[in-house]
């Protein structure tokens, strides 16, 4: 490290918004990305910082302390602060990755520990380390028969029922066993993005259907069916990502009944209903189990560790031929992952868990509901929000300031189908791991955001 002191260095704070200690660390981060400040550059000290902008210690300390934890200077004890070799790092606050958060009252780790421990001690070495070929192991597949049984109103044929290794996973199965390059699938608007990347790849064309606030539209999804002569449709239809919007059962009846006139299969990613405080309306599994094919994966309402899901085909067949896909892609799901998930299924430990999120959701929408600018008003079931911004600014620009503030959030654009995004941005509240870090970002978030009443967040 040089050891050059920029002695006259003072950041340019004039026509920067929010607290005077985040325009120290943009200025930093500006000037370091011009080439003003090099690698190796000693700054000058807090205390001369301090004077020569005119504020008080406690800010430029506070500002030092962020660009730290940006990575975007060292310090070393006895000689300063100085500026590193590498850029910044990714956001450290981050609204954009959407996990559930850690179960309240629960210690997850531990029971992770302790549900492996037990595994190890209880399970012959051959069952654990050896290839599971097909749709899962017999227990792997009673245990989603037992997940899956709230959402299908019963218990389903054991032959309908698989595990794979987390939802993407099996998807891509689904498609690859139903759809051929070229093919046309219908889907939101607004959707997954994971999807999104999955049909691309796949070379299937994605047709954006149109919503109401109840979800997509009947009519129009008849309507694009018959246009385009496509077999399947893509829905998400509980807590929906990225609007949060929960399709009500009599719009859900009304697009399994266009389902079944145009021979559609629905597959129905249905990763958050056991987050409902409240009773889920009828799944499309439950409305239309000769057409659904439903995925249901334990990352997003238990833990990302368990890469396990769960999924229920119309039928033996539909199965086998998804499982067979399923097998040139990861072969099998990895036998410790998914013996886990189907013991605390079985232990109820999965439902305590479930439970323990949900009522850290809770917590967590209550402090969003009370930072973020306009009233917002949230899900209070879903770990994101959906914040609208209206006509006074672009969703690229709140995303590129606040990365420039250490913050992640999500652009509309990321979730769009059709040929315009919409002025918005998807907030997670799960990924920041504690609630006084989450309120941290959210203030600053709201800062971004501007003056109350120039963002709402939407409850569709």
């Amino acid at each position: 490290m040089s050891d050059t002191t920029t002695a006259t260095w003072v950041p340019d704070i004039a026509g920067r918004s929010g607290p005077i200690y985040l325009r120290i660390v943009e200025a930093l981060a500006q000037d370091h990305a011009d080439g003003a400040l090099h690698p190796g550059d000693r700054l000058p000290a807090q205390r001369a910082l301090a004077e020569r902008l005119g504020v008080d210690l406690t800010t430029v300390t506070r500002a030092f302390s962020e660009a730290r934890r940006r990575n975007l200077i060292d310090a070393a004890a006895g000689r300063g602060s100085f500026v590193t070799a590498r850029g910044p790092e990714e956001p450290i606050l981050d609204l954009g990755m959407n996990i559930p958060p850690s179960p309240l009252g629960l210690n997850l780790p531990g029971l992770i520990r302790g549900g492996i421990d037990g595994l190890l001690k209880r399970s012959s070495a051959e069952a654990l380390l050896s290839y599971h070929p097909g749709p899962g192991s017999p227990a792997e597949r009673g245990a989603g028969v037992s997940w899956l049984e709230g959402s299908a109103g019963r218990r389903l044929p054991l032959d309908r029922v698989g595990v794979g290794a987390g939802a993407q996973a099996l998807l891509t199965a689904v498609l690859l066993s139903t759809a051929r390059e070229g093919d046309a699938v219908l889907v939101d608007t607004l959707t997954y993005p994971g999807f999104i990347g999955l049909a691309r790849t796949l070379r299937l064309r994605l047709v954006s259907v149109g919503a109401d606030a109840e979800g997509m539209r009947p009519d129009m999804l008849e309507a694009m069916a018959k246009e385009t002569h496509a077999r399947l449709v893509y829905l998400n239809p509980t807590l929906h990502n990225p609007t949060t919007r929960v399709v009500p059962e009599t719009r859900r009846h009304d697009i399994a009944a266009v389902a079944r006139r145009l021979n559609l299969a629905i597959i129905e990613d249905d990763p958050y209903a056991p987050l409902l405080a409240d009773k889920a309306p009828a799944s499309f599994l439950a409305i239309a189990p000769e057409a659904t094919f439903h995925v249901a994966t334990l990352a997003k309402c238990i833990s990302p560790f368990l890469r396990t899901a769960f999924i229920a085909a119309p039928s033996a067949e539909a199965l086998n031929r998804v499982a067979a896909s399923l097998r040139s892609l990861t072969l099998m799901a990895a036998p410790l992952m998914t013996s886990l998930a189907s013991e605390w299924v079985r232990s109820g430990v999965a439902e305590e868990i479930v439970g323990g999120v949900r009522a850290e959701v809770r917590a967590r929408h209550e402090i969003a509901a009370a930072v973020l600018p306009g009233g917002a008003r949230l899900n209070p079931d879903a770990f994101h929000a959906w914040l609208e911004l209206g006509t006074r600014q672009q969703a690229s620009v709140v995303f590129e300031t606040a990365r420039a503030q250490g913050l992640a959030v999500s652009p509309a654009a990321d979730f769009s189908t059709g040929d315009k995004a919409p002025e918005a941005v998807r907030v997670a509240l799960g990924a920041i791991g504690s609630r006084e870090r989450l309120a941290d970002a959210l203030r600053r978030l709201a800062t971004v955001l501007g003056t109350p009443g120039a963002a709402t967040a939407a409850m569709v």
